[in-house]
């Protein structure tokens, strides 16, 4: 996978790109596992995990040293500075027990360190002029650990003094995605999956002609085909169907496109196993003339929360002080339906559910719904034909329905329905949107 990566970036040497690389797949698990058995004293479970990811690392390189041992040598000299780094600061958690949000982003960050120290050296190895560059050079965030948000003014600085005149050379330039930097030097990552993030990032702070997403699908799909054979290739959205579509699980990460709308940066989602395939072009209008649906999506470990009041009747500022409780918590919501004496919104599961309905039981009665997911069907201007919402529940006609909610914006009809439903449910929606012929 990774000589045909590098391939890729071969083929497309005279565009100047710039190479933005993940962790090699499940390393970043491996690096929280290893954190959490240091907390723990497990020291044994430590060593396993760290000597495996090393020799992990090595096995990549030596398959592809083609006879360039000097390069192979230094590569390994730079692997094993990374692993001591590791080592040191797992040192530390096992000492004290405990790790701090700044500790775990600088565990977890070595994944993309080691990818991108073995992609650029791969590349010398295979006599191209890869040039690795440190994420923390380049990219400056807020102190946001687990999540951190760029300081583009800064970050816009940083990547033209450090990526421009690598590129005027010639060479290419090769970072690790899902790294930042504070203005104190402290480590932060993005959040998981925030490699794509960061190349949109770079994108935009050099004012790249477009932003390339090598994943291993053909782009984004009409709908999972896990779980929908027929799902196809959507050629062309606007950068708001697809960061709809990245909210519910598509192979982007859910922020990627926010410097590419505020640059006008078009970004197109490939796939490193079929490069021939066109993918999905994703430009801030989009194609001219589309309405309809373009892809069903399916969010799941969602918890239903249905509050009920007679307060609420007349009252104003109500909705404020249910929302309190949200914020004081920092619960986000997904989706929200309101009447005159309920609210009921959708969270993620993983959100402490008990202390939420404790505390909003002092303003209302409370119901918890578990086990549901939501169906979103994404497009433009889905109020304009009626047909599309009749199909949708023609197709659900035997389902129970939780919760429904459509913005006038005619971008996302979301159902919440109960998960076990869910993969019947999707496969007969996009049946009947997309697999028979629809007029919109």
């Amino acid at each position: 996978r990774v000589a045909n990566a590098i391939d890729i970036v071969a083929e497309r040497r005279h565009l100047q790109p710039i190479v933005v690389v993940s962790a090699l797949s499940g390393v970043t698990d491996d690096l929280v596992a290893a954190t959490n058995a240091a907390r723990d004293g497990d020291g044994e479970r430590v060593n396993e995990i760290i000597d495996r990811i090393r020799q992990r690392h090595e096995d990549v390189a030596m398959r592809l040293v083609q006879q360039k041992f000097d390069f192979f040598d230094t590569f390994v000299k730079r692997l094993d500075k990374q692993v001591e780094e590791i080592r040191t600061i797992l040192s530390g958690v096992a000492l004290l027990h405990e790790v701090t949000a700044r500790a775990r982003d600088k565990i977890v960050s070595i994944g993309e360190k080691l990818s991108s120290v073995l992609f650029a050296y791969s590349m010398m190895m295979r006599s191209l002029p890869g040039e690795h560059v440190e994420s923390e050079d380049v990219i400056w965030t807020n102190d946001k650990f687990g999540g951190a948000t760029p300081r583009m003014d800064l970050t816009a600085d940083a990547a033209r003094k450090t990526l421009l005149p690598i590129v005027e050379r010639n060479h290419i330039p090769v970072m690790g995605g899902f790294i930042g930097r504070t203005v104190d030097g402290a480590t932060t990552t993005l959040g998981r999956n925030g490699s794509d993030y960061s190349a949109a990032i770079v994108g935009a702070a050099v004012g790249a002609e477009e932003v390339q997403i090598w994943t291993d699908v053909d782009g984004l799909l009409t709908c999972d085909p896990r779980f929908v054979p027929a799902a196809r290739v959507i050629d062309h959205l606007s950068h708001e169907e697809a960061a709809e579509l990245a909210s519910f699980g598509a192979k982007l990460h859910p922020r990627t496109l926010e410097p590419a709308i505020e640059a006008g940066i078009p970004v197109r989602v490939l796939n490193t196993q079929n490069p021939a395939s066109p993918g999905t072009l994703i430009t801030r209008e989009g194609p001219s003339q589309t309405s309809g649906p373009r892809s069903v999506a399916r969010k799941r470990n969602v918890t239903l929360v249905h509050m009920t009041t007679n307060k609420m009747l007349g009252a104003h500022g109500f909705l404020a002080r249910l929302f309190h409780v949200f914020e004081e918590l920092k619960i986000s919501v997904d989706l929200i339906a309101t009447s005159e004496v309920s609210v009921t919104v959708t969270v993620d599961e993983q959100h402490d559910i008990d202390e939420l309905q404790r505390r909003l039981r002092d303003l209302a009665s409370v119901e918890i719904i578990d086990g549901q997911c939501i169906i979103a069907i994404v497009g433009r201007n889905l109020l304009r034909d009626a047909r599309v919402g009749a199909r949708v529940f023609e197709a659900l006609r035997d389902v129970p329905i939780q919760m429904l909610s459509l913005g006038r914006s005619g971008l996302n009809l979301s159902i919440v329905i109960d998960d076990a439903a869910s993969d019947r449910a999707i496969q007969r929606i996009h049946h009947a949107l997309f697999e028979q012929a629809v007029a919109v």
